[in-house]
């Protein structure tokens, strides 16, 4: 058990690190916002296909070798990335020194400020969706495959999103995009605990990724513009923190509250079930199965429900 404790702080070390350094460099190697907007729209891809294809190429490992072979597998994975960074232009080095300054100092400046604040709520609504959907579709009485085609849509949106993105860039705004992202997310939020039908809520889900998928890039564009030259990389650590303190403390907060109102009402409106129904008798969810009753045990309930004058007779056998 330590040792499977050391490996993942250090994967997870490696990993936050790794991907400072490439969002770092790919905001350095753009020319202007436009451009930024493309690269991290790309950079965005490579998290919804290693969410994908990860996993399913870990069990398949495990399955057919063992863990030894997938961990193995797995270790020429960094290797890989190693190697290819090689490829990456170097960047030139700084004319000047960099200064003594802390990397909380950048918490002084209230855009860097209000923008972290943000990025840190949109994080709270993805957790927030992906903890509450399968518990939301339990309650509707939906099946596991129906719930994960909905949490298969809703990935499919985000990586569509991410793919149009750069098709359209130098038609957006990033501000303007954020604005209409929060709005459509918080009306969908407001309509997720009225849905009752798996269709409906793979619909939403489909709109909710198409609205968060679209953030990322638009943050880490304005990220680079509002962080002083030469301390992107600090800035982008501070966001990382962020991002990972929340996804660590959100989902114990949903839990909470999800067992004190319910997990409709996690999404900031619902509407309780009828005293006396449960959740799979609702319309457009399965009924639950009625009680059958063979012949002679019918006969016998017939005969107990009968009057005290039909009771004298011999009561039918079982």
């Amino acid at each position: 058990m330590p040792a499977l404790a050391g490996a993942a702080v250090l994967t997870g070390a490696g990993a936050n690190i790794g991907l400072i350094a490439i969002q770092r460099t790919a905001g350095h190697m753009a020319g202007d916002s436009t451009e930024r907007i493309r690269i991290f729209s790309w950079l965005g891809l490579a998290p919804a296909l290693s969410n994908a294809l990860g996993p399913v190429l870990a069990g398949l490992l495990i399955d057919t070798a063992g863990f030894r072979v997938a961990f193995a597998v797995l270790m020429l994975l960094p290797l890989a990335a190693l190697a290819w960074s090689r490829r990456v232009p170097r960047e030139r080095p700084p004319a000047a020194e960099p200064s003594a300054a802390r990397a909380w100092d950048l918490l002084r400046l209230p855009a860097l400020r209000r923008l972290l604040l943000l990025n840190g709520l949109i994080s709270a609504c993805w957790d927030l969706h992906a903890f509450l959907l399968p518990l939301l579709g339990h309650e509707r009485g939906f099946s596991a495959s129906a719930i994960g085609l909905i949490l298969g849509s809703f990935a499919v949106a985000v990586a569509a999103v991410r793919l149009l993105i750069p098709l359209w860039a130098h038609r957006l705004r990033e501000g303007t995009v954020l604005a209409a992202a929060m709005a459509a997310i918080a009306g969908l939020f407001l309509v997720y605990p009225f849905v009752h039908a798996a269709a409906v809520m793979a619909g939403c889900a489909v709109l909710l990724g198409l609205a968060l998928g679209s953030v990322q890039p638009m943050v880490m564009s304005m990220l680079h513009q509002v962080t002083p030259a030469g301390r992107h990389g600090e800035a982008i650590a501070l966001r990382s923190m962020a991002l990972n303190l929340s996804s660590t403390l959100m989902p114990l907060l949903f839990g909470a509250g999800g067992s004190a109102i319910g997990a409709g009402g996690l999404f900031w409106s619902g509407r309780p079930p009828r005293p006396g129904r449960s959740p799979r008798s609702r319309p457009g969810s399965r009924a639950a199965p009625a009680r059958r009753w063979s012949a002679p045990a019918a006969r016998a309930r017939r005969w107990r429900a009968a009057g005290p004058r039909r009771r004298c007779r011999r009561p039918p056998a079982r």
